[in-house]
């Protein structure tokens, strides 16, 4: 994106065309849009799993959850609604092993995985171990 700002601004000087400034606000909208969506955290709510976003929780209710682990799935797959970068890997996936589901994370290494009523949800807690813990004390 600054590499387009800076684009714009050579062309804008060299042509005299101030147009040209705008070359990098449609890719500025884009990540601003993706960056409100990306998690930040997680938290063990009263009436859910909510995953914290600038845009609002996205609240997975106890009810539909069946179960959590740490077993490791495969993360690699087709992105269908989602985005996998710089803000994080978040959105709907499919892959031949797991079918369709949905990633929250922020980081790989420390995936918890919910089976829910809905399919698999995947979140990255900061320490697993016990968030997995404290959530199966609420399902």
């Amino acid at each position: 994106m600054v590499g387009f700002s800076i684009l714009g601004v050579a062309f804008a000087v060299t042509t005299g065309n101030p147009r040209w400034m705008f070359l990098s606000l449609p890719f500025a909208v884009i990540l601003f849009v993706i960056g409100r969506y990306a998690p930040q955290g997680y938290r063990l709510a009263a009436d859910g799993v909510h995953v914290e976003r600038r845009a609002g929780p996205r609240v997975i209710p106890y009810r539909t959850i069946r179960s959590a682990d740490r077993v490791a799935r495969p993360l690699a797959g087709i992105s269908v609604t989602a985005s996998k970068g710089l803000f994080g890997r978040f959105g709907r996936f499919w892959n031949s092993t797991l079918g369709s589901y949905r990633l929250f994370l922020t980081n790989r290494d420390t995936v918890v995985w919910l089976q829910t009523t809905t399919g698999l949800i995947g979140i990255s807690p900061d320490r697993p171990d016990e968030f997995v813990a404290l959530l199966r004390t609420r399902i």
